[in-house]
């Protein structure tokens, strides 16, 4: 329930099943004064795991008729390491209670409901679909006080740096980062360090290209923001190149969403 998703995640699941329309719920949307920047209520801002679960299940008691007209229900969260230390028991016993309390809830055991879970964070994904997330997001004309060979000089490195400071032995299977010593480090809270501060340093203390490197560290825009960036990513990440990468929790759902039909529509042999 985040500024990642909203208004966002319907593109996305577009590029993974484009048969349905998407209705997001929450948020719905974000609220917006003219020369303001958008904001999401604060009662529901930010609210994940069990918080989110109880939102979403008030929200299907309330509209029990409207939801019954829908072909499925999605419900999408980040796991920060929920699942850290569980067995496939634990965890199927996690989802199948989910759908039971949807189904009982909107009374209709046929319900269909998708659990889309981003493990540890949305961001892995636009690290996993490094080419259209993070590259993209940083090589693009919006970073205006860097000329583009300087701009891809910072992604490569910031490529590398990621790779082997901050996801370490988890750089080729990101879903699984998290926890190092026992300690559950947040993905996000982490690339927003390493983009606005310790590559930049890095660089000035490392790089053979000094001048590249005082030109990165004095650029304006060379940040990274959930409410800014998010969903611009959200919007720009193809689901069939996560599939490839994040294989334990997105990939299942997304063969799951691709396979799912329209039982009243019309095939042909």
């Amino acid at each position: 329930c985040g500024y990642t998703e909203a208004g966002a995640m319907q593109f996305f699941l577009k590029r993974v099943n484009d048969e349905f329309e998407y209705k997001q719920y929450l948020p719905n949307k974000t609220i917006k004064k003219k020369g303001d920047p958008k904001v999401i209520d604060k009662e529901i801002s930010g609210l994940t795991g069990e918080k989110l679960l109880e939102k979403v299940y008030e929200i299907l008691d309330r509209h029990k008729d409207e939801f019954n007209r829908c072909k499925a229900i999605l419900i999408e969260d980040d796991l920060d390491g929920r699942f850290h230390g569980k067995s496939e028991n634990d965890i199927s016993t996690y989802k199948a209670d989910i759908v039971k309390r949807v189904r009982d809830i909107l009374d209709n055991q046929q319900m269909k409901v998708f659990l889309l879970f981003a493990s540890p964070e949305a961001e892995a994904w636009f690290v996993a679909d490094w080419k259209h997330g993070f590259k993209a997001l940083y090589e693009s004309n919006s970073i205006n006080d860097l000329r583009y060979s300087e701009r891809q000089f910072f992604v490569h490195q910031l490529k590398q740096y990621i790779d082997q400071e901050v996801l370490g032995e988890y750089a080729n299977d990101i879903e699984q980062y998290g926890f190092k010593d026992c300690v559950y480090y947040k993905l996000s809270d982490q690339l927003i360090n390493v983009i606005g501060n310790d590559i930049k340093d890095y660089l000035l203390n490392n790089s053979d290209n000094a001048a590249y490197a005082k030109k990165i560290s004095e650029s304006r825009h060379l940040y990274y923001s959930k409410k800014l960036h998010g969903d611009r990513m959200m919007k720009s990440i193809l689901p069939d190149v996560l599939e490839g990468q994040c294989r334990h929790f997105f990939r299942p759902l997304y063969y799951e969403l691709i396979d799912f039909q329209d039982d009243n529509s019309e095939t042909t042999e």
